[in-house]
């Protein structure tokens, strides 16, 4: 079995390339930083398993799957591993042709579940985030307007006029991390332009003008 890791976290792809690597039936684990890389050189000796956060530099993992798919043989299975686990970023990532999605905080025994289930032609949720989906049940409207903490966070702060640099700065991430944030608060809210956000939020009470 060919594996290969997208994550712009270098101490989890390492650790999880240590623990696969003891696996007999792993030939073996590739990590890769950037979406970008990753299609550049696996284009033409794809892996039998990736797995990706969706937060990955040169591209959002929800881009690379899309391209994955349009491009990469459809045998190749592909698995979230991601901290954003809420109902709307899931179904997405499923509709876009993803086999598995995992809560990073997840074990790697159930990664090892995971995978052999994908593997068997299943689909694959995780433990915790099936849980968490189960007490969570929206009607579609709850659904447009369920944001995750993060996402509730950014929406604020552009709100109150802050730029996406600004909000980087406060929130100690990358200018990368905080436009993925944004893309996916204008998406669950159907809207296209950052004015539309704000007036939607307005209307809705999910921000209040001081």
């Amino acid at each position: 079995m060919k594996i290969t890791l997208v994550d712009e976290l270098p101490i989890l792809t390492s650790a999880l390339q240590s623990l696969f690597l003891q696996l007999p039936d792993v030939q073996y684990v590739d990590i890769f930083e950037d979406g970008k890389e990753f299609l550049a050189k696996k284009k033409s000796n794809p892996p039998d398993i990736l797995i990706l956060d969706l937060l990955i530099n040169g591209m959002t993992g929800i881009q690379l799957v899309e391209i994955c798919r349009n491009t990469f043989p459809k045998g190749m299975k592909i698995i979230v591993l991601s901290t954003m686990t809420d109902f709307q970023t899931i179904k997405h990532a499923l509709k876009k042709g993803v086999n598995g999605y995992m809560s990073k905080c997840t074990s790697f025994e159930e990664l090892q579940e995971c995978i052999a289930d994908v593997c068997d032609g299943r689909q694959y949720i995780g433990k915790e985030i099936r849980d968490y989906l189960i007490n969570n049940i929206f009607t579609e409207d709850q659904i447009v307007v369920h944001l995750s903490p993060r996402e509730k966070e950014v929406l604020q702060k552009v709100c109150g006029g802050q730029t996406i640099k600004e909000i980087a700065n406060d929130l100690r991430l990358s200018v990368h991390t905080v436009q993925y944030y944004h893309r996916c608060v204008m998406d669950k809210l159907k809207v296209k332009r950052t004015t539309d956000m704000i007036v939607f939020a307005i209307q809705h009470k999910l921000y209040i003008p001081q």
